[in-house]
C-alpha cells in the first residue's frame, strides 16, 4: 500500500482535470488509502530511552481521540534514533519506541489491529549533526495515519449525479 500526503484541495484540483468517465470508474472501486493531511507528526524521546515524555503523551492522547472517530484509519509508527549507537542497537531502540507509542495508543482506546510499526533506527537521519539539538530531533517516532478516500464526498453531494457531467 502506497501512502501519499494529499490535501483535499489538491485532490479536488486533480479530479477537475480527470475525464468524468475515469472518476465514475474510480468511484465504483474500493477506496484507496491516503495520508490525512492533519494526521502525521512526531513524538520525541530522551537519549537511549523509549519512555514516553508528558509532551509525547499529550500529543498521543489527541491522536488516539482522533482515531476513535475514524475506525477505517490505519496508523504507521516508524521509530528512529540519531547517530551514535551501532545500527542493530539503534534499530532495536527504534522498535522499542514505536512499540511504546503503539501500546500507549491502544491503552487510550485506539484499535491495535490498525497500528503497524517499523524501525529505521539511525539509518534515516532527519537532522544531520552530532550536537544535542540535532540529535534530539532524530530520537523520535513518526506517526502517519492513512484512511480511505471517499470518492463520493469528493465529487459533491451524494445525489447519484456527477456534478460535472450531470450523469
Amino acid at each position: 500500500m502506497s501512502l501519499l500526503k494529499l490535501s483535499l484541495a489538491a485532490v479536488v484540483m486533480a479530479l477537475a482535470s480527470v475525464p468524468c468517465a475515469s472518476v465514475h470508474a474510480a468511484a465504483e472501486k474500493p477506496p484507496d488509502y491516503t495520508i490525512a493531511d492533519a494526521a502525521w507528526g512526531d513524538v520525541y524521546f530522551a537519549k537511549g530511552s523509549h519512555e514516553l515524555t508528558p509532551e509525547a503523551k499529550k500529543t498521543l492522547d489527541g491522536l488516539a481521540a482522533w482515531l476513535k472517530g475514524r475506525p477505517d484509519s490505519v496508523v504507521m509508527l516508524a521509530g528512529y534514533d540519531g547517530p551514535g549507537l551501532p545500527e542493530k542497537e539503534s534499530i532495536e531502540l527504534g522498535w522499542s519506541r514505536a512499540k511504546a507509542v503503539g501500546d500507549y495508543l491502544v491503552k487510550q482506546g485506539a484499535d491495535g489491529s490498525k497500528i503497524k510499526t517499523i524501525s529505521f533506527g539511525n539509518t534515516k537521519i532527519a537532522v544531520p549533526g552530532e550536537d544535542e539539538e540535532a540529535m534530539s530531533k532524530n530520537r523520535r517516532v513518526r506517526y502517519r495515519v492513512a484512511g480511505p478516500v471517499d470518492m463520493e464526498k469528493m465529487q459533491g453531494p451524494p445525489s447519484g449525479v456527477c456534478q460535472r457531467c450531470k450523469k
